[in-house]
């Protein structure tokens, strides 16, 4: 939330593109588990009943950051969304593509109609949000939160290569770890690297899952194949 908040006021025309097996827009009346970190996406939007959780007052009930518009998000990846979500996203318009259009269309036509969605004449700053479990858990198998039938290694990696491409990109955050070290005193653009403890699997999961990291912020950063 802060990561994009800070993007907001410095660009409150940004686009958010949010790659992630969760949706995180659960509000404090549609949560089925109480647990805040599944509900980002909703403070950012100020949907009803986030203005009741005073922790979070900085946020809605600030008259300086900007709210995240429902027109100005899309998740790729989603897979494992509650029923109260999936409400949330249809009654608000928000664009989602699930792991179905993934298999269906092909990531390169999901990222191109996420974008087309969000940012059509490619004229707004991206904020990009990446949750490693967003990749299947046999790419990045160190999470708290695995869930089986994700993107492979070579999507995620596409979905920060197109996004480089653009030339928009504002603000990366990657939730995968703290186990990373960039000299970032070059970059245009802010890099957010958070959370997981790579206690969750042994030794070996949690270096391919830091190493898979550490290959998508360099894909985002403008990193090529060729």
């Amino acid at each position: 939330m802060g990561t994009i908040s800070g993007t907001l006021s410095k660009h409150p025309n940004a686009v958010v593109v949010w790659v992630d097996a969760h949706a995180d827009v659960n509000t404090v009346s549609t949560t089925p588990t109480g647990n805040i970190h599944g509900m980002p996406a909703a403070f950012l939007l100020g949907l009803p009943s986030t203005e009741t959780v005073p922790e979070f007052a900085w946020l809605t009930q600030s008259k300086t950051i900007p709210k995240l518009h429902t027109n100005s998000i899309v998740f790729i990846g989603l897979r494992d969304v509650d029923p109260g979500e999936k409400k949330i996203l249809k009654e608000n318009g928000i664009t989602a593509f699930g792991m179905h259009e993934v298999d269906k269309y092909g990531i390169g036509e999901v990222v191109e109609r996420a974008l087309d969605a969000v940012n059509p004449h490619r004229d707004r700053p991206i904020h990009l949000t990446f949750d490693v479990d967003a990749l299947d858990p046999s790419v990045a198998p160190s999470t708290g939160t695995p869930v089986r039938g994700g993107l492979t290694f070579r999507e995620g990696h596409y979905i920060c290569e197109a996004i480089a491409e653009t030339g928009l990109l504002a603000a990366l955050d990657l939730v995968v770890s703290l186990l990373f070290f960039f000299d970032v005193s070059s970059l245009k653009c802010f890099v957010s690297l958070q959370e997981v403890n790579p206690s969750l699997n042994d030794e070996f999961d949690a270096q391919q899952t830091v190493s898979v990291g550490c290959s998508l912020v360099r894909s985002a950063l403008g990193e090529t194949l060729l």
